[in-house]
């Protein structure tokens, strides 16, 4: 009984562990800001890189002729698609200022 258990618990919770990266969905070279973002599910938590979105981050702003980039602020979560009773996807922003 206990390995018809696992073989069933273990997918449910891989779905957990799905790691997520972040990508350049905004930004605005004379104001010097970068938007980065990701979406989750329900079951996808905590395993987002915050140093994978400062590499993007300065990256864009070296693009602009910026020397790096500073996170702006917390990240913001909306909800993009809700269920009946809950969230099904919610869509995580982080702001970046790019510096001289």
């Amino acid at each position: 009984m206990k390995p018809v258990i696992v073989a069933i618990a273990l997918p449910l919770f891989a779905g957990c562990v799905t790691p997520k990266y972040w990508e350049a969905t905004g930004g605005n070279p004379s104001d010097g800001l970068v938007q980065l973002s990701y979406v989750h599910t329900p079951f996808e938590y905590g395993q987002i890189r915050e140093s994978q979105g400062l590499a993007i981050a300065t990256g864009r702003c070296q693009f602009w002729d910026y020397a790096r980039a500073e996170r702006a602020g917390t990240e913001k979560s909306v909800c993009r698609t809700m269920g009946q009773f809950h969230c099904l996807e919610t869509t995580v922003t982080q702001d970046y200022r790019c510096q001289k």
